[in-house]
């Protein structure tokens, strides 16, 4: 049966009147027993322990005239501290880097915009560490308009400059790409 602990220290404020807010916050994560299958179908492992520390971090501003800034991050390090052969490798799929950032505007009789910028750093798809898949940055734009108190009417872009990545690994070397340029149109209604 596997096995965890956690510890985390960390602060949170409010700054300017309450229009600002941040986070900031260490951990260390270590899981133990844990069982492993790099492909499907392929065979599993048992890996001793693994662990992950790092920092978070969030910002946020409610800025005058109905705009907006949310931002967050966190660098981690993530390791198989005990399995056979991959000591002090980094687990598949994990990044060591990842960042959001989100503008937003409100106002003009229930118009919302907003703009969203995702950041996730590089990745391994195998425990040897062979194969890398690269970092990547998506850029999703929105616009929400409420056309009544329970009725809006939604417009989504995604990835903006239709940029290829890879969203997940489906073993070694096969990657499942992320969403190309797309636009979704949606009404949502409260009952």
């Amino acid at each position: 049966m596997a096995d965890s602990w956690e510890a985390e220290a960390g602060v949170k404020a409010l700054f300017l009147e309450g229009m600002g807010s941040f986070t900031l916050a260490g951990y260390r994560l270590v899981k133990t027993n844990l069982f492993t299958q790099t492909r499907p179908g392929g065979q599993i492992d048992q890996v001793g322990q693994r662990s992950a520390q790092g920092v978070e971090a969030s910002l946020a501003f409610t800025l005058p005239g109905g705009f907006g800034i949310n931002a967050n991050g966190t660098i981690l390090n993530a390791n198989f501290d005990d399995f056979t052969g991959f000591q002090d490798n980094t687990p598949p799929g994990v990044p060591e880097q990842a960042a959001n950032l989100e503008l937003s505007w409100t106002g003009m009789d229930g118009l919302q915009l907003r703009g969203d910028l995702r950041y996730v750093g590089r990745r391994f798809s195998d425990n040897a560490n062979q194969f890398r898949i690269p970092a990547y940055t998506v850029v999703d734009l929105s616009a929400t308009y409420a056309l009544t108190q329970n009725v809006a009417l939604d417009v989504r872009v995604f990835n903006l400059f239709d940029q290829a990545y890879a969203q997940t690994t489906y073993s070694d070397q096969q990657w499942i790409l992320g969403r190309p340029r797309s636009i979704d149109f949606s009404i949502r209604a409260n009952f």
